[in-house]
């Protein structure tokens, strides 16, 4: 007689499942690069782990009570860095500081081979968040894609595929950062609406924004950024409910903290979405000591009279 076969069975983990809350400003340069950044981390870590990954975007107006187009970006970024403090204060190094902040964005676009368009007009992001929330309700249904994502996107015509948010988003950063149009200006943004298939015609994109419908939902959204999460620069993001991140990241550092997220909830005996789990307190992952970065950091943040500066450290500050 034959002796007994041993078979051993291998059971694969449960795939991770990553949600990942932004808070960004859509004309936050910072906040462009950060989803530069995010995306192809998320493209290259699915590629080789079995985890999933949900978006979700929440607006953060960082400039209210700027008028729509009223002035070209690379001109508003100087003149609010330059306004950082009164100008009896200001020094030298404070105007070399407000002149270079293009520059050196420029050195960080460089790294996913783009170029900022500084002379597009610029102005209030209420309006373009109302239509980040439109197509995040559109798109919600279909996750966030696998392939790498293009660095320069062009206006869809027709889709062969479902549009994605992502897809959306992208395009949106592109036409503002890259193509320079003003996506204060509602016509524009009806435009980016109708090529998506948000509105059926023109017209009727025009009206709704007309109507201000989703102005209230921004508007609760931004409040409870500040008053709830504690959220004073952007981009910040909330991974799983937990981990606390503050300002641009490099993809490599962003793949380092989905490994060590999965690894320390396998280690608690977690594995899978901890959505409703309500785990108290909060950790941070904050990226240490940003070299050649301290001069600008990677985010931007409300100042005293409006207007956006960047962290000096690239890390989220003030957070209750």
């Amino acid at each position: 007689m034959s002796s007994p076969t041993t078979t051993t069975t291998t059971t694969s983990p449960e795939p991770f499942h990553f949600q990942i809350d932004i808070y960004t400003d859509t004309v936050c340069p910072f906040s462009h690069l950060g989803h530069l950044s995010l995306t192809r981390a998320i493209s290259s870590f699915s590629s080789s782990t079995s985890a999933t990954f949900s978006l979700t975007y929440h607006p953060y107006i960082l400039y209210p009570t700027a008028r729509p187009s009223s002035r070209p970006l690379g001109e508003a970024l100087k003149h609010i860095y330059s306004s950082h403090s009164s100008p009896s204060h200001q020094t030298q190094t404070q105007t070399q500081t407000s002149s270079s902040i293009l520059t050196h964005l420029d050195n960080l676009a460089s790294v996913y081979n783009t170029k900022f368009n500084w002379d597009g007009l610029t102005g209030n992001s209420r309006d373009s968040h109302r239509l980040v929330l439109l197509a995040q309700e559109r798109f919600q249904h279909h996750p966030h894609p696998q392939s790498h994502p293009h660095p320069h996107p062009q206006p869809p015509t027709t889709h062969p595929h479902p549009p994605t948010l992502h897809h959306f988003l992208t395009h949106l950063h592109h036409s503002t950062f890259h193509l320079g149009h003003d996506i204060s200006n509602r016509h524009t943004l009806a435009s980016i609406g109708l090529s998506f298939h948000l509105f059926p015609t023109l017209q009727e994109g025009l009206a709704w924004f007309e109507s201000g419908q989703l102005g209230a939902e921004v508007d609760e959204e931004c409040e409870r950024a500040k008053k709830k999460v504690g959220v004073r620069a952007v981009p910040s993001y909330v991974v799983n409910g937990r981990w606390v991140v503050g300002g641009m990241q490099e993809g490599g550092w962003w793949e380092g903290l989905f490994g060590r997220v999965i690894a320390q909830h396998r280690q608690e005996g977690i594995v899978g979405d901890e959505e409703g789990e309500g785990e108290e307190g909060e950790e941070r992952e904050e990226q240490d000591g940003v070299e050649g970065e301290q001069q600008h950091g990677r985010n931007c943040r409300v100042v005293v009279g409006g207007g956006v500066v960047a962290d000096d450290d690239g890390r989220e500050r003030g957070r209750t």
